[in-house]
């Protein structure tokens, strides 16, 4: 009976411990709940941890319960976008010929050097002659004999001292010695040889002595004040080019130099195999910088218009979709809602919008990653007017500010 007893006191004893300890457990337990309910949570919501909300405060997810998250924002408005083209070309002078002989004779004369730049009409080779001005002498001397006939024929004539026939057969006699004349200067011009318009002179392909042939080539006369530049062009742009577009040429020969030029012509055809057009467009060359047969890379602006701009750092793909953060500021603190976005032309930086926005529309370019649809943000202040720099793709967004 007595270690029954005792028992029974040690079991009491263990059970009244037992039950202090969960009293004590039990406070623990409920005051951290009632913290956590007063503070937002763990997770920020009233879901703790791995709830709804879930997360730390003011982060992503964190709901309205966090602080504003600093971010970096940009007005959307009115910019002139074009479709830009690019292609390869061949550059090739205004114009070109190859200079020939015109008749087959001993040279007497050239009056060229390699390379020489030469005026139209210049005098650049001569051909023996001298029997052709002998018939020109001759044929002169009887075209003023026959010029002074018929002129005394018509003053006899006019007294009707003479038949008509008469007077008709000696101007006949007449125009057949100045055709006569103009023949035997034909021939003489043939064996002189001048430049045919203003440009400069390939090599020299005669000498003095040498006899030359019909055809054979003198010099290569090229008219490089303006050049030619041939490139083809995808047919889906075909509607959209026209005479007097503004091109932009650029060639490994001279880095970092643009060459601006125009449009002047497009081909009649479209080429079956490569589905392109082909186009010429003009380029100055001053200086005569540019050669026939350089390559260079053109881009082509067409269909300017005026669309909406946003900074390229703004968008976010998900899949095919594009999305942006915009800037309701009409709440305190302001929140950002997710917005869809049809984007057109991209260029450096900057991003056509065609659906989606406003003018106006503040959008989210810092800190997209931190921010979720009706999470409050405070716009961060930029130094130096970040946010017309990133709208001419020239500049970035001022980080400094931003909350990490």
């Amino acid at each position: 009976m007595l270690l029954t007893k005792r028992n029974v006191i040690i079991g009491a004893v263990a059970i009244a411990v037992l039950g202090a300890g969960a009293v004590v457990l039990s406070m623990m337990n409920g005051g951290g709940h009632d913290r956590a309910m007063a503070s937002g949570g763990p997770g920020g919501g009233p879901g703790g941890p791995g709830g709804p909300g879930g997360g730390p405060p003011g982060g992503p997810g964190g709901g309205r319960g966090g602080p504003p998250t600093q971010v970096g924002a940009f007005e959307v408005a009115p910019r002139v976008f074009s479709s830009r083209i690019e292609a390869l070309g061949t550059l090739a002078p205004r114009e070109q010929v190859t200079l020939t002989a015109n008749a087959a004779d001993r040279v007497t004369a050239v009056y060229f050097e390699d390379g020489q730049r030469v005026q139209r009409g210049k005098v650049l080779m001569t051909l023996v002659n001298e029997e052709e001005n002998s018939q020109l002498e001759a044929a002169r001397a009887t075209e003023a004999n026959t010029k002074l006939v018929y002129e005394r024929n018509q003053r006899l004539a006019a007294n009707d001292a003479i038949a008509v026939l008469e007077l008709e057969r000696s101007k006949s006699a007449y125009d057949a010695a100045v055709a006569n004349v103009g023949a035997i200067q034909a021939r003489l011009r043939d064996r002189v040889l001048t430049a045919p318009f203003s440009g400069v002179l390939g090599f020299r392909q005669v000498s003095v002595g040498a006899y030359v042939s019909p055809g054979q080539a003198v010099a290569t006369l090229i008219d490089d004040s303006q050049m030619r530049l041939e490139f083809g062009v995808p047919s889906i742009y075909l509607t959209a080019l026209r005479p007097g577009l503004e091109i932009r040429a650029t060639t490994k020969d001279f880095p970092g130099r643009n060459f601006v030029g125009k449009l002047t012509s497009i081909d009649n055809a479209i080429d079956p195999v490569t589905l392109a057009v082909k186009v010429r467009a003009t380029l100055p060359n001053e200086g005569g910088l540019l050669k026939s047969g350089t390559s260079m890379s053109v881009e082509l602006a067409s269909q300017p218009r005026t669309s909406l701009s946003a900074p390229e750092i703004a968008v976010v793909a998900e899949g095919s979709k594009n999305f942006v953060f915009v800037i309701d500021q009409s709440k305190q603190p302001a929140t950002v809602r997710k917005t869809e976005v049809t984007l057109g032309t991209r260029e450096p930086g900057v991003v056509e919008v065609l659906t989606g926005l406003q003018s106006g529309d503040m959008v989210v370019t810092d800190g997209v990653l931190k921010v979720r649809p009706g999470a409050p943000v405070m716009i961060a202040p930029r130094a130096g007017g970040g946010g017309s720099a990133i709208a001419s793709g020239q500049g970035t967004t001022d980080k400094s500010g931003l909350a990490q």
